[in-house]
């Protein structure tokens, strides 16, 4: 026991003198190492749970605001342009009463026959047996029959004076289509056309032909 005495109070001593020169040392220690004496603090375990601010509200985007729909039935409409008229297949072969003979390129040539506009082949016969459009007329210009030719065609193919005809012979510098439709406007006709090209270009389009006198 006179032992331990001796002891305890060395050894509050030592702790006197450590607080002592921690105090000192903190005292002089720069700002920023200093240590604040808060005393005693509970464990961090035994305080209680301090909730966490709430977030600060944040702004909501709008949606932006539909479009009103248009109303119907109120208000002006805005107009509508009306769509183009088609062009007749058969426009180009309407009558001019200003051009009772006009003529027509290759295509337009090719056009007059799928419509099944009537083609009078104004060369020679053996011409025409060599070849020709198909169903055309032969109405050979320069022969002796040629007014009794025109007789039949108009017998049986029956034209009206205004109803498109076709006329060709070899192209070129031939014009022997053209004095034929001179003999049909003397017979009253006034819608005639001249494929200046010819027979010779039908074939070189590789265009269907027929040979043979027409029955």
């Amino acid at each position: 026991m006179p032992k331990l005495f001796p002891d305890l109070m060395r050894a509050l001593a030592l702790l006197a003198a450590a607080l002592v020169c921690a105090g000192l040392g903190n005292r002089l220690a720069r700002a920023d190492r200093k240590l604040d004496w808060t005393g005693w603090a509970p464990p961090a375990g035994l305080l209680p749970a301090t909730p966490a601010p709430p977030p600060p509200p944040q702004a909501q985007a709008h949606p932006a605001a539909p479009e009103p729909a248009p109303l119907r039935g109120k208000g002006p409409r805005p107009p509508v342009a009306p769509a183009p008229p088609s062009p007749a297949p058969a426009a180009q072969f309407a009558p001019a009463p200003d051009a009772v003979i006009r003529d027509i390129a290759s295509e337009a040539a090719w056009e007059a026959f799928r419509l099944r506009i009537p083609f009078l082949d104004a060369r020679r016969s053996a011409e025409f047996q060599d070849g020709h459009v198909p169903g055309a007329w032969s109405v050979p210009v320069w022969e002796a029959d040629a007014a009794a030719r025109i007789t039949e065609f108009e017998a049986r193919a029956n034209p009206a004076p205004l109803a498109p005809i076709a006329i060709y012979c070899s192209g070129g510098d031939c014009e022997d289509s053209r004095l034929l439709a001179k003999k049909l406007v003397d017979l009253g006709y006034r819608n005639l056309f001249i494929y200046r090209d010819g027979f010779p270009d039908w074939v070189k389009r590789g265009r269907p032909q027929e040979r043979g006198a027409r029955p």
